[in-house]
């Protein structure tokens, strides 16, 4: 928008967050038997961030954060994201 000099990504733009299903998360790291510091120790993650992660429903979240974390449990990143069965 040329009036307040904002400038609108384009069709290649880069989508850098997602939402993480904080339920979705702490179930399957429980049935990783995995800690919250022991995941967030793994993920590459801080203990505050895998926190707010999972106290919220629909948590916004980067996408490599998503990414470090699904690879820490072994899960496809979809499955940690709220529409896709569990």
């Amino acid at each position: 928008n040329t009036m307040t000099g904002a400038v609108s990504p384009g069709p290649g733009a880069q989508r850098w967050t997602t939402i993480l299903d904080g339920g979705r998360l702490r179930r399957l790291r429980r049935q990783h038997g995995l800690s919250q510091e022991r995941l967030a120790t793994v993920a590459g993650i801080s203990l505050t961030t895998m926190r707010r992660l999972e106290r919220r429903a629909a948590a916004p979240c980067r996408c490599r954060t998503l990414g470090r974390l699904a690879a820490a449990l072994g899960e496809e990143p979809g499955r940690l994201t709220p529409g896709r069965p569990p």
